[in-house]
């Protein structure tokens, strides 16, 4: 009986690692004009961080100088580079040959992450409401356009305060009411790094 029992629960552990290796993702950040879009991302444990350079002839690095002693190699354009994240933090770095070229990745814990169901019920919002203004593939409306490029110089801190809180004197309303802090920063950080848009594009 203690043989069945601990063999249920390794059953158990390893659908449950099995699971989150399905639900870990892979975020794009792009190099461009010696730029991080977005500078800032948020994601969970266990997903991974692609930075693609899109320059014509430069040559960049990913250095997280907090995590790694040693500057990593260089990858050139058309190349890229992956970085799998598996603790929660605040993680800053930068280009190792541009050190003016500084972003962040910020890693919540998995146990806090939203749910497959809850991020489709966001992703609905986003569609409807969100595009009903600025429209249906967030190339701008009523109000601005919301892609990657229109929101590089905006922090994700910035972007969730807006979602949360509207901006007064203008058509965007506050909606803390629904949403929570968590909802709004995973809307931020989705439009930002252009998986909102791929998500809806998908679904049409």
């Amino acid at each position: 009986m203690q043989l069945i029992k601990l063999n249920t629960g390794l059953a158990v552990l390893l659908i449950g690692l099995f699971s989150m290796q399905i639900s870990a993702e892979i975020i794009e950040v792009q190099i461009y004009k010696k730029k991080f879009i977005p500078a800032e991302i948020s994601i969970n444990e266990g997903d991974t961080v692609r930075w693609v350079n899109k320059e014509k002839r430069q040559y960049h690095n990913v250095w997280f100088e907090t995590l790694e002693k040693e500057e990593p190699q260089y990858f050139f354009p058309g190349e890229s580079y992956e970085k799998t994240f598996n603790k929660a933090g605040e993680f800053d770095y930068r280009c190792g040959p541009h050190p003016k070229m500084i972003a962040r990745v910020i890693v919540s814990n998995a146990q806090q992450a939203l749910s497959p169901q809850r991020i489709a019920e966001l992703s609905y919002l986003a569609k409807q409401d969100c595009g009903s203004c600025h429209g249906m593939l967030f190339k701008g409306g009523l109000g601005p356009a919301l892609l990657p490029n229109n929101l590089s110089d905006f922090s994700l801190d910035a972007i969730t305060a807006v979602i949360l809180h509207g901006r007064p004197g203008t058509a965007m309303p506050p909606w803390k009411g629904i949403l929570s802090k968590q909802d709004a920063m995973w809307i931020a950080q989705s439009l930002k790094s252009g998986q909102m848009l791929n998500r809806i594009s998908e679904n049409k």
